[in-house]
């Protein structure tokens, strides 16, 4: 699956961000998606994130066990932790 957000017409605080997006994570069908540009099921079995927040530009791509730790950790914290953020 391949998901663009923009957090830029959200205008959501990170924290709301990242429970958001977690959500997605754990229902992706059935989840209200405020700031997602697209969502296209291109067959993959990883999931691909473009992600951008005000000048920055985040491109991931996620097998499942790194989707889980998304949801639960939040994109912020698994950026940081991988040296990106």
């Amino acid at each position: 699956m391949y998901v663009k957000l923009d957090r830029d017409v959200c205008g959501h605080h990170i924290a709301t961000c990242e429970r958001c997006l977690g959500q997605f994570l754990k229902n992706p069908m059935g989840y209200e998606r405020q700031c997602f540009e697209q969502v296209v099921d291109n067959g993959s079995d990883d999931l691909t994130l473009d992600i951008k927040s005000g000048n920055n530009h985040y491109h991931l791509v996620l097998n499942e066990e790194q989707r889980n730790l998304l949801a639960g950790e939040g994109w912020a914290k698994v950026l940081e932790e991988a040296d990106i953020l």
